[in-house]
């Protein structure tokens, strides 16, 4: 049903009454029970400070930095901080976006832009990554224009160099490599990577959204962190988060290039209208100086020696939860650094559902049978853990004792049964012809079933606390399904407001 916009306005403590009912199923993202997207260092005085320069620059407008020029100061400062971070020089250009995707979507529009000139003919130029990298190339593609081809990884979970030299063509516009990847928190080889790139001449981007704010840190930590930044030739364009290891509110990133000049491809002007002169060094024109102002705030808060005390905390996090995942039987995946990864004979959503009903939350994934990569738990690692850890890894050994008990469900077999069919039904290859067919006849199911299939998955009442059906049914089906499927359920969520 559709809400009325109020005749009349609430008073403060009304609205703060209503957000605190909107937020009531939210986890926490303090707890420091999270091991997914929330990166908590654990330092109160640090919110007080961000949202404080919040509040200070939130209806300023990047959109007229001759208007606000302290966007620019705030700016050129970050990105000078994350340009000697990685290594840059005097020539290094970088931009302050709203998000790692955002940050992509600029990188892929400076390598296709120059690809393009490069060639001089219109094609379709390609990105050849690792299947480890992350949708958002896949999304920047789609929107851009460019074709993704991802391979195989090596037995490490990092990218297969010669895999990637197979797979290089006339119309590859730009190589990635992850620093780390996000699925396992293995470090690509990225030295390798830039010799193909110098060698064929093209545009390498290092996915360092993860890594490039605390990476360095735990290097100088002793931990062995590869080179991976502008300090190997090759490497044109790198992507950082400050909002996850420098621990900003959400909603900060930055893109490096090498050369000031290829900020030029990311970049749009337009002066051809009869209104005010437009560059946008950014994909959003209108943007609010509170999220730049309190990435600002807490990079001077923390410092250097903020970050490395961080760092440490972190390592001694990973140590005692790698041990005690080891321990209880699991096996890890490849190297970690911040994330970490493990696989088990037993069924990882159950292990995940029965870790949240006590609280704790992972990332279970599906992982690729074809590519030899299992299914597996996920675990972001933040500064936090080290005081929890092994009250978490107490549970988890409670919960793996449990799942090793539980006879397979009928959901179960159900979910294998579905997944089977719907994989006969779905063809190898997705032409234009059949995804136009595959769209129309799901537009006459879900119009007709859709309710069906909400009731089904339990869903009538928003999403549960335990995902492990739902991730399970994701998992057991061909991929071109599943993105419909998990399209249309988030459609119908939102239409719903559950």
């Amino acid at each position: 049903m559709r809400r009325s916009f109020p005749e009349k306005g609430l008073s403060k403590d009304e609205i703060l009454q209503k957000l605190r009912s909107y937020a009531a199923d939210d986890l926490d993202p303090y707890s420091g029970r999270l091991f997914t997207i929330a990166f908590e260092p654990g330092v109160e005085e640090l919110r007080e400070v961000a949202f404080e320069a919040m509040k200070m620059f939130a209806f300023k407008n990047m959109l007229d930095f001759t208007e606000f020029p302290s966007a620019i100061r705030m700016e050129k400062d970050i990105v000078d901080y994350a340009v000697s971070l990685m290594h840059g020089d005097e020539q290094t250009a970088g931009t302050f976006t709203f998000g790692g995707t955002e940050s992509v979507f600029l990188a892929v529009k400076a390598a296709r832009d120059s690809f393009i000139l490069n060639k001089g003919t219109i094609t379709i130029p390609e990105i050849v990554m690792p299947v480890t990298g992350h949708p958002c190339y896949d999304k920047a593609a789609e929107y851009l224009g460019l074709r993704v081809k991802r391979v195989r990884v090596d037995e490490k979970f990092t990218a297969d160099v010669e895999a990637i030299k197979e797979t290089i063509t006339e119309n590859t516009a730009m190589i990635v490599g992850s620093t780390p990847n996000w699925p396992f928190g293995t470090v690509d080889p990225i030295k390798d990577l830039a010799e193909i790139a110098v060698d064929k001449g093209i545009w390498l981007h290092v996915d360092a959204c993860v890594g490039g704010f605390i990476l360095p840190f735990m290097k100088k930590l002793g931990d062995k962190i590869p080179d991976f930044d502008f300090r190997i030739d090759g490497v044109s364009s790198i992507s950082l988060d400050p909002h996850k290891y420098a621990y900003t509110p959400i909603g900060a990133s930055v893109v490096l290039f090498r050369k000031k000049f290829y900020k030029m491809f990311s970049q749009f002007s337009n002066l051809r209208w009869p209104g005010y002169p437009i560059v946008n060094p950014a994909v959003l024109s209108s943007r609010s100086e509170a999220l730049l102002a309190s990435a600002w705030a807490t990079l001077h808060f923390l410092g250097q020696e903020g970050y490395l005390n961080l760092a440490k905390k972190i390592i001694s996090a990973r140590e005692k939860i790698v041990k005690g995942f080891k321990d209880l039987g699991y096996t890890l995946m490849g190297e970690p650094t911040v994330i970490a990864a493990f696989t088990t004979d037993l069924n990882v959503f159950k292990i995940s559902d029965e870790m949240a009903k006590r609280g704790w939350i992972f990332l279970p994934q599906k992982g690729i049978e074809a590519m030899q990569i299992p299914p597996s738990l996920h675990l972001t690692i933040t500064p936090i853990h080290e005081k929890l850890a092994d009250h978490m890894i107490s549970d988890l050994r409670d919960c793996t004792e449990l799942v090793k008990k539980m006879p397979p469900s009928e959901t179960e077999s159900l979910l294998e049964i579905f997944g089977v069919a719907l994989g006969l039904l779905s063809p190898g290859e997705m032409d234009i012809a059949t995804l136009s067919k595959i769209f129309k006849e799901a537009e006459k199911l879900l119009e007709a079933q859709g309710e069906k299939i909400i009731q089904a998955l339990g869903l009538e009442k928003g999403f549960p606390k335990e995902m492990g059906p739902i991730f399970q049914l994701l998992a057991s089906i061909p991929p071109e399904m599943a993105e419909l499927l998990a399209n249309y359920v988030v459609i119908e969520m939102f239409h719903r407001g559950v």
